[in-house]
């Protein structure tokens, strides 16, 4: 599902103290590196942004500058979310459940700015973008210090898929993202470890196709932890009964 963007046409000046925190960001940074382009005014480009599909209640705005086409902010009831910022709310290390207006935004910035534009998906190893969830999909966020750095997204048994009417039955693991400066630390093994303990009595899917990376990380893992060999499929939405396979087959398929 689609994000609606309602475009509210504004260029305006917006004095550089009211976004002193991402306007100090020095450009070489690109991970969120809000655009240090302009001095103290910028000319900027103001979007609402219709989140209907993550349930925000709040007033949700996208800020980009027009002058050097960097992306500036996003603020929920005009209150800057920043990405890099540390929460001192969710300084407890672990996947959370996303539950507030404010960590919905996050996955909005993780998933649609983030993801895209400082972690391009490369296609030959099975990478794709992300459009935005189903009201019904479960969406955890990775914290780490605080820091909102990764995020999985799970479409629960019984979700029907719009182009076949068929429903989904299992949970399936959908999309997966982690921060590329947080990666090769054992995130993406948390991921499996995390969804097996929010789903213990069920098989799980993943979302075909599979990306290389989550590839590697599943023959980790199965490949110590036998018990689950015979419960990680793989599924297209396009045929869920149809295209069922076991991952683990196709893994020794390949080495074959």
């Amino acid at each position: 599902m689609h994000a609606h963007v309602l475009e509210r046409k504004s260029e305006k000046k917006v004095q550089s103290v009211d976004l002193h925190r991402v306007l100090h960001s020095c450009p070489s940074r690109p991970a969120i590196s809000y655009t240090t382009a302009c001095e103290k005014y910028v000319r900027t480009k103001t979007i609402q942004l219709d989140l209907r599909s993550l349930n925000i209640q709040g007033d949700v705005h996208r800020i980009d500058c027009i002058d050097g086409t960097h992306f500036v902010a996003v603020t929920l009831n005009d209150e800057i979310i920043n990405v890099d910022d540390a929460y001192c709310d969710r300084f407890d290390n672990e996947w959370r459940e996303v539950q507030t207006d404010r960590d919905k935004v996050l996955f909005y910035i993780l998933s649609q700015i983030v993801y895209p534009n400082f972690d391009a998906p490369r296609p030959e190893k099975y990478e794709s973008l992300y459009t935005l969830v189903d009201e019904s999909d479960i969406i955890l966020l990775r914290w780490q210090g605080g820091k909102a750095i990764g995020f999985y997204t799970v479409k629960p048994i019984g979700t029907e898929i719009f182009s076949t009417k068929d429903r989904y039955i299992m949970p399936v693991v959908d999309s997966v993202y982690i921060r590329s400066e947080y990666r090769n630390r054992g995130f993406g093994t948390g991921i499996l470890s995390d969804v097996i303990a929010r789903f213990p009595n069920e098989d799980i899917g993943f979302s075909k196709p599979i990306s290389s990376g989550m590839l590697r990380i599943l023959k980790t893992f199965l490949t110590n932890r036998k018990e689950y060999r015979l419960r990680f499929w793989e599924i297209a939405d396009c045929d869920v009964n149809g295209s069922q396979q076991l991952i683990w087959c196709n893994l020794k398929r390949a080495v074959l």
